[in-house]
């Protein structure tokens, strides 16, 4: 049994995670907390933690804005689903430093205050890349436009479309890049919350127990 807590500006999870899937309320600015072995991308209300590389989850993301958890899927290292509690922290500083004789809040209605450090108008991340990836360490066969394979090169992906471009991080010299699928080149670019290589392959093992239609 894994538990997940939340409030207070930060996300955190215990146990035997890999990856994780939260449905959420509200809008947030996302700071990755999480090592570089996983990345986070966030659509539609959603927010999706994976794996691309070893080890397990354990804090997820600090956030500013207004954020109320309605769901959560873990999976585990075995590829399995993982039974997850959620857990509010909530801050009471101040209603500690408040006058009894001024406190018109009812205890219940403490629960219902999920904004940290303001207001944001949209859910954003402050790491909008994944970078320094290789073909060669990640297993991937990527491709240039004219078709010429991109063997043995760093990459970067962007998370707010999954698009993979060449070069370790984002630069204007960048190019886009592509995969091939029964013979044909595809654009990487696929806004969704699952990276476009889990149609065709494992791009960078971040997917075994996650294929393009099915969830945590």
């Amino acid at each position: 049994m894994a538990k997940l807590y939340y409030g207070n500006g930060k996300c955190t999870v215990e146990g035997n995670v890999r990856g994780v899937h939260i449905k959420y309320r509200g809008a947030i600015e996302i700071d990755d907390k999480t090592s570089d072995s996983f990345a986070i991308v966030q659509q539609n209300n959603g927010i999706i933690i994976f794996p691309i590389g070893k080890g397990t989850l354990n804090d997820l993301f600090d956030y500013v804005g207004e954020f109320k958890i309605l769901s959560v899927q873990s999976a585990n290292e075995q590829g399995e689903k993982e039974p997850t509690t959620i857990h509010k922290v909530m801050d009471y500083t101040e209603l500690l430093n408040t006058k009894s004789e001024d406190m018109t809040t009812k205890s219940e209605d403490l629960s219902a205050t999920y904004i940290s450090g303001g207001i944001v108008s949209k859910t954003l991340l402050k790491q909008p890349y994944i970078n320094n990836l290789n073909t060669s360490i990640h297993n991937v066969e990527l491709y240039l436009q004219d078709g010429t394979k991109y063997d043995g090169s760093s990459f970067h992906i962007h998370l707010a479309d999954n698009s993979a471009m060449t070069g370790s991080e984002h630069t204007e010299d960048s190019q886009d890049l592509y995969y091939m699928s029964r013979g044909k080149l595809v654009p990487t670019k696929n806004p969704s919350l699952i990276p476009p290589a889990t149609k065709e392959r494992d791009m960078m093992n971040i997917a075994k127990n996650k294929k393009q239609g099915n969830k945590y």
